[in-house]
């Protein structure tokens, strides 16, 4: 038989054991955690995916980098425009400047668009490109000082040099 002094000491050792391994958690209240509420939170739908560039389609270069104007030597009264940008992807072809219907009134500015043609399909793979073109403008109005360049992203204006 046991002695009483021995399982008063293995009860406090068991106790005490017991009393150790308990976690945060069981030594707070009782009461019962409130119900999650049944709130249904719907997400927005993701935006849609940008529609697929046609292959062969005529559209603004992603951005234009620089404007660069100059005077041919053989005819002073012409402007030679060369425009320096970024297509968003590998493959554009014929890049061109094409004049843009000024609607503002302001006839000191010309306006060009920077556009060039979308690659085939499976040629634009995700890397930028760097692209130029340069257009020759034989008689550029008096009143015009100022060439400005679109793209798709951006303009870029340059002064004209009397």
């Amino acid at each position: 038989m046991k002695s009483p002094s021995n399982l008063i000491a293995a009860a406090a050792v068991a106790l005490l054991l017991f009393g150790c391994n308990r976690n945060a958690s069981e030594t707070q209240s009782t009461e019962p955690a409130p119900a999650p509420t049944a709130e249904v939170a719907t997400a927005p739908p993701p935006p849609a995916a940008p529609a697929p560039i046609p292959p062969a389609t005529e559209l603004p270069v992603n951005s234009v980098d620089s404007v660069m104007l100059s005077r041919p030597q053989d005819a002073p009264e012409s402007m030679i425009i060369r425009v320096l940008g970024t297509a968003a992807s590998v493959g554009w072809t014929e890049p061109k400047l094409e004049p843009m219907a000024d609607t503002g009134g302001d006839t000191s500015i010309k306006s060009f668009q920077f556009v060039a043609t979308s690659p085939q399909a499976g040629d634009a793979p995700n890397a930028s490109q760097p692209i130029e073109t340069e257009l020759r403008v034989d008689s550029l109005p008096a009143d015009v000082k100022t060439i400005r360049i679109v793209s798709a992203t951006n303009e870029v204006s340059a002064p004209v040099a009397q």
